[in-house]
């Protein structure tokens, strides 16, 4: 029996060798997957890495593989935690708590299932459809901004938050996405989100020519850029306008690090910098680390948004950002 034990620590760049192992053991008879190694986790790397092996665990079960765990240890600080948060019940291992059990702190967001809400477009207006995400990413965010008052801080990850989600339910095809995050004691916030949908290339294609996934993420990341792009006002119910993760790359690239990924490909910025790297991975994820954020969450979202809409009309994008990315 051949097995795979998980990297040392679930952190952004440490994915890479244990999914390739994953991906070339994924048809093997009998495998283990071994728990033991594992002695930290990062939110983004955990929520990643659990949809990695959900996937994997799902494609083995269907075609009758023989699949094993092994070395969860309740006595490893990291592994009371992952159980806490609902990680092994995540990946199908049976472990711990059922995800969307545990409740949550001023520190930490546990693994958090978001199921889209239902739409008709022919009776009901699309504002209440949003009002039901803003609704879900208010609870989310006062959880990893540590208050209920409503401070720049927790406008910050409201708003980011109920970007990333509205952006998976407008564009993957998803039915529902998971969600964590973690504050540390020194204010550094880290959130992440995950769907198993179409993935951005499959929903770019609706309106660009793209040759790969790469492609398709960094033109993810421009101003005025969506899959509603050249489609009628009539087809854009959501009158998405292209913007939500233009603002979010260029907010935690100068106040910390993101990583965008989807398909074979990948994207971290970080210091104003952007890194393609190579992570084969079902579905799309967007995860930010803050180490400072900004002080008028208010004035910085006006000041991306302005830059934005004139790159995006020096490209050839007459498209301004929607009245929902602007709101707070």
């Amino acid at each position: 029996m051949h097995t795979i034990y998980f990297p040392t620590r679930f952190d952004r760049d440490t994915l890479y060798d244990f999914f390739e192992e994953l991906d070339s053991n994924l048809d093997i008879g009998e495998v283990m997957l071994d728990c033991s190694s594992l002695r930290y986790s990062f939110p983004t790397a955990m929520l990643v890495a659990g949809s990695k092996i959900r996937t994997w665990v799902r494609h083995r079960h269907e075609n009758t593989l023989i699949t094993k765990k092994a070395g969860v240890r309740s006595s490893q600080s990291v592994h009371s935690y992952l159980s806490h948060l609902g990680f092994f019940d995540y990946i199908l291992m049976g472990e711990g708590n059922a995800v969307g059990t545990a409740s949550g702190s001023g520190a930490y967001l546990p693994i958090t299932r978001i199921s889209k809400p239902d739409f008709n477009s022919d009776i009901e207006d699309v504002r209440e459809w949003y009002e039901k995400i803003r609704s879900a990413a208010r609870r989310l965010a006062r959880v990893v901004s540590g208050t209920v008052e409503d401070t720049q801080e927790n406008r910050l990850y409201n708003y980011a938050l109920r970007e990333i989600i509205r952006n998976v339910f407008e564009h993957s095809g998803a039915t529902e996405c998971y969600v964590c995050g973690q504050r540390w004691y020194n204010g550094k916030v880290e959130i992440a989100v995950v769907d198993e949908g179409i993935g951005i290339a499959e929903s770019l294609r609706n309106s660009f020519e793209l040759e790969n996934d790469m492609e398709a993420l960094n033109m993810a990341i421009k101003p005025g850029v969506s899959r509603t792009s050249n489609v009628s006002e009539s087809e854009n119910i959501y009158d998405n306008s292209g913007f939500g993760l233009y603002v979010l790359s260029q907010l935690a690239t100068n106040f910390g690090w993101y990583v965008l990924g989807s398909g074979t490909s990948r994207l971290v910025g970080h210091n104003r910098e952007i890194v393609e790297e190579k992570l084969n991975f079902c579905g799309t994820y967007f995860g930010m680390q803050l180490l400072n954020p900004p002080k008028q969450f208010s004035g910085t979202l006006s000041d991306i948004i302005s830059v934005g809409e004139e790159e995006a009309r020096e490209s050839g994008i007459q498209k301004k950002a929607s009245g929902m990315s602007r709101i707070l």
